[in-house]
């Protein structure tokens, strides 16, 4: 969402872009349906790694739970009441990615980045689930090296 934010509001401003990459989101014009948001401490983390798929082992320290617990929760509220600021598609390609046993954002979701740009779209899954990220991140970086807006 920070990126699709930053993305606008350069092209508001005369920037051109030459791409847009995002990953397991659904459209910005859909929000999120299931919450963590409120939660006491140990539902919000459990909710949280359910979503994901993943359960980092950070979270198994009570001090590192300590620290980065406030950052996870103001994440995921954002991510929970995002609200786009504006419908007007932008005019650069978007990429959408998604892992492909993804059980957070399923392919339709991530298919709503199609109506937000007047530019080609494309739609790409990766082997695994919400946070395919952290354990592949150089298939990520081999598929953008690749495309055309980055040679």
């Amino acid at each position: 969402m920070l990126a699709y934010e930053i993305a606008r509001e350069l092209e508001r401003t005369g920037h051109r872009l030459r791409h847009l990459y995002v990953s397991g989101s659904p459209g910005p014009h859909n929000g999120r349906t299931e919450r963590a948001t409120g939660l006491p401490d140990e539902e919000f983390l459990a909710r949280v790694q359910r979503f994901a798929g993943y359960r980092h082992a950070a979270f198994d320290d009570p001090e590192l739970v300590e620290v980065l617990l406030p950052v996870l929760r103001a994440d995921v509220e954002m991510h929970e009441n995002y609200r786009a600021s504006s419908t007007e598609p932008l005019s650069v390609p978007i990429t959408a990615l998604r892992g492909e046993d993804d059980e957070l954002v399923s392919r339709e979701q991530a298919g709503q980045w199609s109506a937000v740009t007047r530019g080609p779209f494309a739609y790409q899954e990766l082997p695994g689930g919400h946070m395919y990220l952290v354990d592949q991140p150089e298939q990520v970086l081999r598929l953008m090296a690749g495309s055309p807006a980055c040679g």
